[in-house]
């Protein structure tokens, strides 16, 4: 059975969930390869949560130096995000109070 978060709401309309994922993960090991986290490819020896983490820091003090909302930012992807998996997506969840 198919993970339903792996969905692709927008398919046909553009870049696949599995190209933009593939853009996500250039752009984390051009991060981690930058910081000594990562050698060659993003595998088991390294922890992707926290280049995740490190990269998301270091864009919210990029953010801050330019003058840019990253909660907006965020909130907007997370539009994008939901869309894009048919809102099955688990990440970027508003959450309910």
């Amino acid at each position: 059975m198919t993970d339903p978060t792996l969905s692709d709401a927008t398919a046909g309309e553009g870049p696949s969930n599995d190209e933009r994922a593939a853009w996500a993960e250039v752009a984390l090991l051009a991060f981690g390869q930058r910081m000594g986290m990562v050698r060659e490819k993003l595998g088991a020896d390294e922890d992707a949560f926290l280049i995740v983490a490190d990269l998301l820091a270091d864009l919210a003090h990029w953010c801050d130096r330019k003058d840019v909302g990253m909660q907006s930012a965020l909130e907007y992807a997370a539009g994008h995000y939901q869309t894009e998996t048919g809102g099955k997506g688990k990440q970027l969840i508003k959450k309910t109070d």
